[in-house]
């Protein structure tokens, strides 16, 4: 009887046993999935809170020409670029940069030796007074309202029987029925086309805020 007991106690001892090993190896598994989960979720986590970038939105393209260029030149050239889908306002006065003098190379050089013709205004900005625009074989030499009132400047400009002439400017409305309103990428596509017309002498992406 008491072999009997022993061979049971044994038993009952080795039972035990398996059951804490099988208790702790499952504790252990449970444990390794939910640091697995945590891993997951905080992974899905980061990529759900990026924040995307915002595309550039623009609304409009302001197109300079030379004087002289009609509405109906203008409306060809946009037909031309596949842009005649949009609403066009001719010869727009709203924009500050509205004459110029248009030269060639060996007449810009002379001008560069005239003493305070295209001199910085501010000796710590070291930007000429006139901006230019080259084109081709020419350059357009943008002069200010003010500087047409300088005394200096009229002196060099009858020195060198310079014509002062006024840009046309003209504004693209973009977008459609749905939008007022183009991605950047678009609109700097339009503007590359563009500029490859000999008139076109420059265009200016005008962005929306925000």
């Amino acid at each position: 009887m008491r072999k009997v007991n022993w061979k049971i106690a044994i038993f009952i001892f080795l039972l035990t046993l398996v059951m804490i090993v099988g208790l702790f190896i499952k504790t252990s598994v449970d444990t390794n999935d939910s640091v697995n989960t945590n891993d997951s979720v905080n992974t899905n986590d980061s990529i759900d809170t990026k924040t995307p970038v915002k595309e550039s939105q623009v609304g409009g393209l302001a197109i300079l020409f030379e004087e002289g260029v009609t509405e109906p030149e203008v409306k060809i050239i946009l037909e031309n670029c596949n842009l005649n889908i949009y609403m066009l306002d001719y010869d727009v006065e709203d924009y500050a940069d509205k004459y110029y003098i248009k030269v060639d190379e060996n007449k810009r050089d002379e001008l560069k030796k005239e003493e305070n013709w295209n001199d910085p205004i501010y000796p710590e900005i070291p930007e000429p007074r006139f901006p230019e625009i080259k084109k081709g074989n020419y350059y357009y030499i943008l002069v200010s309202e003010e500087g047409l009132e300088d005394e200096s400047v009229l002196k060099v400009v009858e020195k060198y029987n310079l014509q002062i002439k006024k840009f046309v400017w003209c504004y693209l409305h973009l977008g459609d029925e749905s939008k007022y309103w183009i991605p950047e990428k678009d609109a700097l596509r339009m503007k590359n086309e563009l500029e490859k017309n000999e008139t076109v002498l420059n265009v200016f992406p005008e962005y929306l805020e925000g």
